[in-house]
């Protein structure tokens, strides 16, 4: 096809067409990447999370006093708060909700896509008599308006510690001397199984990521000047049964106080904490890491002196750092920044922190972090840039004394 040229020089309509239609495409791209930036760029003046997250903050009230002497009793609370991507945060607390008086790893356990939160609370010290009923496990239905109790179980003395399976359908528990496991018939919880009763004493414990491992803290006596050793136990269906201690390596030096242990996201490492939660007190504590890789595991690894009073630490989803909480004190705290990618692992640095650190947990997509903070009663929150943790100047406010802490990504039902 040819085209005659107008008398003044321009092409034919149809040319015109074109450039207008290339112009029109350009204009179309424009906007669209602008709205992109946009969207990307919108600062909200609340916490937002990527996808919808359920945050569970199990508040022990009577903390308080007993860090501060001249402070008033408050009541136990749980506090539920709701995250989205672009609403303000919904929090709801409510007194009473549960016991919860408990000195164990500051861990919790939520399972069916987390509605149901299972809640310890223990005596301190020994038990006044074998009719003492104050070690329980709460049942709290997170979805109803006053956190409804489902369900109390009476448990043997000091059940100290609980933890939601991967599978999301059963929660294991530990008492003095064994574990104790859950799970939901329906909307009611039963006990389903039992461990045989060990001549030790459990302390705190982690299941693997695919479910069927098991380490646990234990001790001959319950006193802080017994010595604390390292115990692999399976899981097969429904039955605990112990394998073996936890040795070390050579030249690791001295590890009696082991504590709230963690899986890295791919199973193949644990870190706990030497010292068991306690501060004001030499020397400092240490983290230790256990290689699941060998046969039979052991500690390969320890950073020496970290701070005072290690009381819990969280993994990222990646498995390239780990974050642990160090009370210190006594009117600061701290966050210790683990580096993983390198052999031996490296402290990277501590941010300071309100006084006193409990529970820590990252988002599950790893966008976040989220610290409680006991004597503030509230949780710090940090946004997650590589290795770098950026503090929020907001935070979620809690019930008095937060003590343990649970973070869940909410499934669509």
């Amino acid at each position: 096809m040819t085209y005659e040229f107008l008398t003044n020089g321009t092409k034919p309509e149809k040319s015109n067409f074109l450039k207008l239609l290339v112009l029109l495409c350009l204009f179309v791209f424009c906007f669209a990447c602008n709205t992109k930036e946009d969207k990307k760029s919108t600062v909200y003046p609340f916490i937002t999370s990527s996808e919808p997250v359920r945050i569970v903050s199990v508040n022990d009230g009577g903390s308080i006093q007993s860090l501060w002497s001249n402070s008033r009793q408050f009541p136990n609370s749980v506090t539920v708060i709701e995250l989205s991507p672009d609403k303000p945060p919904f929090t709801k607390t409510v007194e009473d909700a549960a016991p919860n008086t408990f000195a164990g790893a500051p861990y919790g356990a939520t399972i069916s896509n987390g509605r149901y939160a299972f809640i310890p609370n223990h005596p301190f010290g020994a038990a006044n008599s074998a009719s003492d009923e104050s070690s329980i496990i709460t049942v709290v239905d997170l979805d109803t308006d006053k956190l409804s109790t489902i369900k109390t179980f009476k448990m043997p003395h000091h059940a100290w510690q609980v933890m939601s399976h991967p599978d999301d359908k059963r929660v294991i528990a530990i008492s003095d001397h064994q574990f104790h496991l859950f799970q939901m018939n329906g909307k009611q919880p039963e006990l389903i199984s039992q461990s045989e009763p060990s001549e030790l004493y459990f302390t705190s414990f982690a299941i693997s990521p695919n479910g069927t491992t098991i380490i646990a803290t234990a001790a001959e006596r319950l006193d802080y000047s017994t010595p604390v050793t390292l115990h692999l136990f399976e899981l097969s269906g429904n039955s605990i049964q112990h394998v073996t201690e936890i040795g070390m390596q050579q030249n690791i030096g001295k590890i009696d106080q082991a504590f709230a242990p963690r899986f890295s996201p791919d199973g193949k490492r644990i870190l706990a904490l030497n010292g068991l939660g306690i501060a004001a007190k030499p020397p400092l504590d240490d983290i230790i890491n256990i290689d699941m890789t060998t046969s039979p595991p052991k500690v390969t690894e320890v950073i020496k002196n970290v701070a005072q009073g290690l009381e819990s630490l969280a993994f990222h989803p990646s498995g390239r750092f780990a974050v642990v909480t160090c009370i210190d004190g006594p009117y600061i705290g701290h966050l210790a920044v683990i580096d993983l990618t390198t052999s031996p692992m490296r402290i990277l640095n501590y941010i300071p922190i309100e006084f006193v650190t409990q529970g820590i947990e990252f988002s599950p997509d790893g966008k976040m972090l989220f610290v409680q903070s006991t004597t503030a009663s509230h949780i710090s929150v940090y946004e997650v840039d590589g290795f770098h943790l950026n503090k929020s100047p907001y935070v979620l406010r809690t019930g008095e004394g937060p003590a343990s802490l649970t973070v869940i990504k909410r499934n669509k039902n």
